[in-house]
């Protein structure tokens, strides 16, 4: 028998296909139902939605307060709002969001694997469904190593590398904690590949005013993380950097990656970023600017790059100019919020030794 979720089952994975249907049919018209009571209700549930995701200390427990109904049109809506915004960093942490908690409901919500457990080993039907649904082939507690290596490719853990795992005639063994984790990673892929939708101009107009409101709370997260740009506090290596365009010195593919992804994770525009660049004598805006939204995944890319760490940029030569912040630091993020939090106290001067070659004054 073909299993069917329930209505709340459906809530907490809105991304399923069972849970969009019956919302196709309830909301018809986006832009008539934008116009009404329940609309806004709904958008006010979409936008605190949004504001979750990128809020750094998130509940311990989502919110689950609405009719299934309404959490599975809070969460299109959510998209929809994201999509008009279309900041790629929002965009990753509402996706993020979305499959942290799926995750969450999965693992924990402990009715469901004793309902709707298997004969054959730990698989519940909810699991089934969803990694059926969502292409992922676990079964046994293994995995095809292409799917395996497909799907990892973004997970950094080291315990994800190939090499660390036990391969059995073409099979990758997983267990159970990693199970549940994988298919949060394919949520996540899966929701992010996605965004941004196409979203009708005169839709994104009547919600500009709720997008504009999750801007703000954004850039004020932002803030909170990093705080207004301060050049005082950059690390030397982007100190260098910045130097180097002054004087006219044409930087490496490296150097300008690592800049230009250091100024775009800390929040500058690419307009600011451009602005930095000009101080180059041989500035060029078209050129500049295509570099700059491709290394930010404004432009034909998808992919949105993090400034590489201090060992990376040790290995590329770029890390110049070391002062006492450097040696308690990896990363040249850590840096800078270090350096603004908390500025760097001078050493405490070393005794002096005296020289038994110098005679004491008379």
């Amino acid at each position: 028998m073909e299993f069917v979720p329930s209505g709340k089952e459906l809530s907490h994975f809105p991304f399923l296909k069972k849970a969009q249907d019956p919302i196709r049919s309830r909301f018809a018209s986006l832009g008539t139902l934008l116009g009404t009571p329940k609309g806004e209700v709904l958008v006010s549930h979409a936008v605190t939605r949004i504001q979750e995701a990128v809020t750094p200390k998130k509940a311990r427990v989502p919110d689950v307060s609405e009719t299934p109904e309404d959490e599975i049109a809070a969460y299109a809506l959510a998209r929809i709002i994201a999509s008009c915004v279309n900041d790629k960093q929002l965009i990753d942490r509402l996706t993020r969001y979305e499959a942290e908690r799926a995750y969450y409901f999965l693992v924990n919500e402990e009715e469901w694997n004793s309902r709707y457990v298997q004969d054959e080993g730990e698989y519940s039907r909810l699991w089934t469904a969803i990694s059926d649904e969502l292409g992922i082939r676990i079964t046994q507690d293994r995995m095809p190593v292409p799917d395996y290596v497909e799907l990892v490719a973004p997970l950094h853990d080291d315990r994800y590398r190939l090499i660390n795992r036990q391969v059995i005639q073409g099979f990758v063994a997983i267990n159970k904690n990693e199970r549940y984790e994988l298919l949060r990673e394919r949520i996540r892929v899966l929701l992010r590949r996605d965004l941004p939708h196409r979203v009708p101009k005169e839709i994104c107009e009547l919600l500009a005013p709720r997008a504009a409101e999750i801007k703000k709370v954004y850039q004020e997260q932002m803030l909170r993380q990093f705080g207004k740009v301060e050049e005082s506090a950059f690390p030397p290596c982007m100190q260098a950097l910045i130097t180097a365009l002054a004087a006219g010195t044409n930087l490496t593919h490296a150097g300008r990656f690592s800049l230009t992804a250091f100024l775009h994770n800390i929040g500058l525009d690419t307009a600011g970023i451009a602005e930095l660049y000009a101080r180059s004598p041989d500035f060029d805006i078209e050129k500049t600017m295509y570099q700059v939204e491709h290394i930010t995944g404004r432009g034909g890319s998808s992919t949105e790059y993090t400034t590489p760490a201090c060992a990376a940029m040790q290995t590329t030569g770029l890390c110049v100019h070391r002062d006492p912040l450097c040696e308690r630091v990896s990363h040249p993020l850590s840096y800078y919020k270090a350096k603004k939090s908390r500025p760097l106290k001078p050493a405490p001067a070393k005794p002096q030794v005296a020289d038994k070659n110098l005679k004491t004054p008379e």
